[in-house]
């Protein structure tokens, strides 16, 4: 099971880059292989966040829908993700609080492997980030 994190899909509609390049090296190689992909309602909470603040409705609309069909599930953020976040900010004060909040709910799911370019997920020991 592995969470996705904003990012990849952002890497696989922009413009050209060296992690646009891996995302799609790996988005094959991970559906190949049958993976467990999965997010939450916070990370397409950022897609809309994100190309809203930059007027890019275009990419708006291209990341959120590689993000729907990349991932088989997509688990709503709860009040005790929240509460849960909250006090993961006090844990590790280099993530932002989107950034907890993704921390909380892979608690939730038991899920311990995270596909993102964010080096601030490295500081949480519990889990592994793949990129």
């Amino acid at each position: 099971m592995i969470y996705v994190d904003s990012n990849v899909p952002m890497y696989l509609v922009g413009a050209d880059h060296p992690n646009k390049r891996r995302v799609i090296e790996l988005v094959s190689q991970l559906i190949s292989a049958r993976e467990q992909l999965l997010t939450s309602a916070e990370t397409f909470q950022e897609i809309i966040h994100r190309y809203r603040a930059i007027d890019d409705r275009e990419h708006l609309s291209a990341a959120y829908e590689a993000l729907e069909a990349m991932v088989s599930e997509t688990t709503d953020i709860t009040k005790q993700d929240v509460d849960e976040a909250r006090a993961a900010s006090g844990r590790y004060p280099e993530l932002s609080s989107r950034d907890c909040l993704h921390v909380a709910a892979m608690r939730r799911l038991d899920c311990t492997t995270i596909w993102s370019y964010d080096h601030g997920f490295d500081v949480v020991g519990a889990i592994q980030r793949i990129e």
